[in-house]
């Protein structure tokens, strides 16, 4: 049954077949659906969601997110997520998750900041009004607030795509996930099929809508584990900057 108590959202959730990718495990953009499907639940049933903004001519946009995977969960899992708002801005909110087993077991962890988006005039606005709805929980943190991250330096490995009629959202522009997914899409299958994501970091710069071109760049750090810097890149400008690490 999902719930708010003193400020945390609780839901269950089990791990259906679509959502499945190799080895029966979770696919990695899967814990991103997962978490925004709670995050919208939280946010409707509060009245600060996105029905409730875009009656005022508003939207939430993902604007940084992060996560750390301890323990992949499997087909038919049966999940606990809980989320909430650690803080309210003028402009921005970051919301915080975890994920654990039936037994109460920490499995991924991760936090976000959400900006307001005004829809005529495609610029971040102000969600103070919206501000009472919240009850923020600032003495909750998971793996601390996304940072700034820096771009592609020597591409490595790089593939092209087109935004097409599936990848929009209600926004009109296409859907946060789907810029991690062509950044998955596009790696070598010496990295998805040999190696396990531990570890991804988000920024979202710019929006990508219907028909607009773009060149998903890599490079490759070895270090003790591998780390890929990831752009997503429209007219020579990134998008979307995406680090992942692999062990």
């Amino acid at each position: 049954m999902n719930k708010e108590i003193e400020g945390i959202w609780y839901e269950e959730q089990v791990v259906k077949s679509y959502q499945i990718g190799p080895n029966y495990t979770l696919k990695p953009t899967a814990i991103s659906e997962l978490f925004q499907e709670a995050a919208g639940n939280h946010s409707n049933a509060k009245k600060f969601g996105l029905r409730e903004l875009m009656k005022v001519g508003k939207a939430w946009v993902l604007g940084t997110y992060k996560y750390e995977v301890f323990h992949w969960p499997k087909w038919t899992d049966q999940l606990s997520i809980e989320t909430w708002v650690y803080d309210v801005q003028k402009f921005s909110s970051q919301r915080n998750f975890k994920i654990l087993d039936e037994e109460g077991k920490l499995m991924i962890h991760g936090s976000s900041n959400w900006f307001g988006l005004d829809l005529k005039k495609r610029r971040p606005t102000s969600i103070n009004e919206f501000e009472d709805c919240v009850h923020a929980r600032e003495d909750l943190t998971t793996v601390g607030p996304p940072k700034r991250l820096k771009g592609v330096e020597k591409v490595d490995f790089s593939s092209e795509r087109e935004a097409s009629y599936s990848d929009l959202d209600p926004v009109n522009h296409v859907n946060n996930i789907r810029y991690f997914e062509w950044m998955l899409d596009s790696l070598p299958v010496e990295i998805t099929q040999k190696k396990t994501l531990k570890a991804v970091e988000i920024n979202y710069v710019a929006e990508v809508i219907l028909g607009e071109k773009v060149k998903i760049v890599h490079e490759v750090l070895e270090e003790e584990d591998t780390k890929i810097i990831s752009a997503v890149m429209k007219e020579n400008k990134p998008a979307c900057i995406i680090h992942s690490v692999w062990k």
